[in-house]
């Protein structure tokens, strides 16, 4: 059976180095930007749009392997500095220039991958090009992906039953806010409480040492699910108002890039 798109790449492009990602989806695009003009009484007089340039939006979501995780970090550390995307759809080959991130979210589910999605957005220097021709066709090389163990998330130096599945998201607008949401099953060890926690361990993967600490959660909501055949479930929603911190500690280095 052809896969449609097994065949397309994206690249993050940065101070002269090449990520090609494990993605999944994409939606990066040029859109046109402007205004609308109210319509007036009439069947003829409708609402006009008013286009007055374009601009560059969208996202993509791509697995958590080693040859990538560290540059997926550093666009989050420096999210005023712009990079490019290499997009490669067989059809056509584009390069987005200059573009920010405007937001992220990386979530997982026990015994799944880490999934990372990026937002982007344009900046005043972006722009789009076709790939010149001594750019080749950027492959990503196969490695092993991460995936999440939902036995391993500690909450300040005790281990959690379960945390089956977590989303941890955050924005770059004029206020920077992260939040987190783990869902788990109700026990008599961990339910949903006003108690903030903390320190929030995460193990991204032990053998390549990448793990993340989210320090001070304060609790901002809580929900029971009651109508659960069998194990009742929960999530809980925490602000973090202190730093992230994603740590990579192997043989080879010892990074941590702090939020």
């Amino acid at each position: 059976m052809m896969i449609q798109g097994k065949s397309c790449t994206l690249t993050v492009a940065k101070d002269g180095y090449y990520y090609p990602l494990p993605y999944s989806e994409e939606t990066v695009r040029t859109a046109s930007k402007g205004y609308a003009l109210p319509g007036v009484i009439g069947e003829r007089n409708r609402e006009i749009n008013v286009v007055t340039g374009k601009t560059i939006e969208g996202c993509f979501v791509t697995r958590l392997e080693y040859q990538c995780v560290l540059a997926l970090f550093l666009l989050l550390f420096n999210n005023t500095e712009t990079f490019d995307l290499y997009a490669d759809r067989v059809c056509k080959k584009l390069i987005y220039k200059n573009v920010l991130p405007k937001a992220f979210e990386l979530r997982a589910e026990n015994g799944n991958p880490f999934y990372f999605r990026l937002d982007v957005k344009d900046s005043e220097d972006s722009f789009t090009e076709n790939w010149p021709l001594n750019v080749p066709d950027m492959k990503w090389p196969s490695c092993r992906t991460y995936y999440y163990d939902g036995h391993s998330v500690i909450a300040d130096l005790q281990t959690l039953p379960l945390v089956y599945r977590f989303e941890l998201r955050g924005s770059f607008t004029e206020k920077t806010k992260f939040e987190i949401t783990l869902y788990f099953p109700l026990t008599e060890k961990f339910y949903p409480s006003l108690d903030k926690i903390e320190k929030l361990s995460i193990v991204i993967d032990l053998k390549d040492g990448v793990s993340q600490d989210l320090y001070d959660l304060r609790p901002s909501g809580s929900l029971t699910d009651i109508n659960c055949a069998d194990t009742v479930l929960c999530y809980q929603k925490f602000v973090v108002e202190s730093h992230i911190v994603f740590n990579i500690r192997n043989s080879e280095q010892n990074t941590q890039v702090v939020l």
